[in-house]
């Protein structure tokens, strides 16, 4: 049980199911593990509002949902610490990535200020940061080419950076990323948790030779996320001996930021064999999504911090298959889950990759049970454990941490 002395009402800050922003399933998995412990009395989970209204989940006694902020406005930040105050909590857990609030710097920038500013209220106040703009490849993301505006986002995201370390302390998912803050921030309350895994139920596996030879992918698409590469990947494929009925199954939505896409991709594809566009995955039928493949493939040209995807791919026994770039290597080396590679933007190379995991069921078994070894590690009822903890220990007030300069972090 963690250190506080009797049951306590906490504060949840995400994107939260039905709707379907970045961190939603996240952010339910986090609020049912925060529900679960006998020192939690209340989660008030404080939300996104939903573009059109659908009844929220039956999420049971100890979890209640306020809907306060939506996405792109930026009056979001200070509805959130009004909503706090009104309830009066404990403390706060906000789990964040960078465009949390809205896919235009200036709102996304104003919501990134409410954990600070929940802080100066008297709320004790904890961030999961998914990412950071520091870690991000901007050359990658649809600022390619706009230097003006990548050197705008960079100044603006090392100021949010040193207002998210701010509040009472701040936690990352990748040791990269502790590493960095740590070289520029020295003596920031920064702690390495890392993503953590939603179901640890005790399944067998189904062998790779059983599943449909399927392969699927699963993100918000347009971006750093496309298909073009893996869709060019399959069509090689199917055109080689052994591999003519293999399918690709792609779930997910748009980006924000590429509103269209998606259609655009499956307008191109009309009537390919094999290619089937799933739409948005449902929490309830994530298991059976990865669970029928025997790869998961993730055909990015950069990467945003952990990925969520990658962690559901090792629960369910699909073998990842993804680029040897930044958080990829980095959630490899921290937590070991492992997978065929690429360099990204390869199509015979990722081809390869994709056909070494079908060609061979024993080694894509062996491969499938460490992963979901490894993600059993740290389960999300641990990532909860470790900010009540942390929450307990209500630090005191402090002025924003100075940054050092590049020399001395070097």
């Amino acid at each position: 049980m963690s250190p506080l002395s009797s049951p306590r009402r906490i504060a949840l800050v995400s994107a939260f199911p039905p709707g379907t922003q970045t961190l939603n399933e996240y952010g339910l998995h986090l609020a049912k593990a925060f529900a679960a412990r006998p020192d939690v009395a209340e989660v008030v989970i404080i939300a996104d509002r939903l573009p059109t209204p659908l009844p929220e989940l039956d999420l049971g006694p100890k979890l209640r949902v306020r809907r306060v902020w939506d996405f792109n406005s930026p009056l979001a930040g200070a509805r959130i610490v009004a909503a706090l105050r009104r309830e009066r909590v404990d403390g706060a857990v906000f789990n964040l990535q960078m465009a949390s609030f809205g896919n235009s710097e200036v709102p996304a920038a104003l919501g990134l200020l409410a954990p600070l500013a929940a802080r100066l209220a008297g709320i004790p106040s904890g961030v999961i940061a998914h990412n950071l703009i520091s870690g991000v490849d901007l050359e990658q993301t649809q600022l390619k080419g706009q230097v003006l505006r990548q050197k705008l986002v960079r100044l603006g995201g090392a100021v949010i950076t040193r207002a998210l370390l701010a509040a009472n302390y701040l936690t990352v998912t990748l040791e990269s990323y502790r590493a960095d803050l740590k070289a520029r921030y020295p003596g920031a309350p920064v702690i390495l948790v890392p993503h953590g895994t939603f179901d640890t139920e005790c399944r067998a596996l189904v062998p790779s030779h059983l599943r449909p030879n399927r392969i699927v992918t699963m993100g918000k698409f347009g971006t750093y996320k496309r298909l073009e590469t893996l869709i060019a990947a399959v069509r090689h494929l199917r055109d080689q001996p052994g591999f003519a009925d293999l399918e690709l199954v792609i779930g997910g939505t748009d980006h924000p930021n590429t509103p269209g896409y998606l259609a655009s991709v499956a307008e191109r594809c009309a009537g390919e064999a094999g290619l089937h566009f799933h739409g948005y995955v449902a929490e309830d039928d994530i298991p059976t999504f990865f669970a029928e493949a025997r790869a998961s493939v993730f055909d990015y040209s950069t990467t945003t911090g952990s990925s969520g995807v990658l962690h559901q791919t090792a629960c369910y026994g699909a073998v990842p298959v993804f680029p040897r770039i930044g958080d990829f290597v980095d959630v490899c080396r921290d937590e070991g889950i492992d997978g065929a590679t690429y360099a990204p933007g390869d199509v015979l190379g990722m081809a390869d990759a994709i056909a070494s995991v079908l060609a061979d069921p024993g080694c894509a078994d062996r491969l499938a049970e460490a992963n979901r070894a490894a993600a059993l590690g740290m389960p999300i009822s641990a990532v909860a454990e470790v900010h009540m903890t942390l929450l307990a220990q209500r630090p005191k007030s402090r002025p924003l941490p100075a940054p050092v300069s590049a020399k001395a972090a070097a």
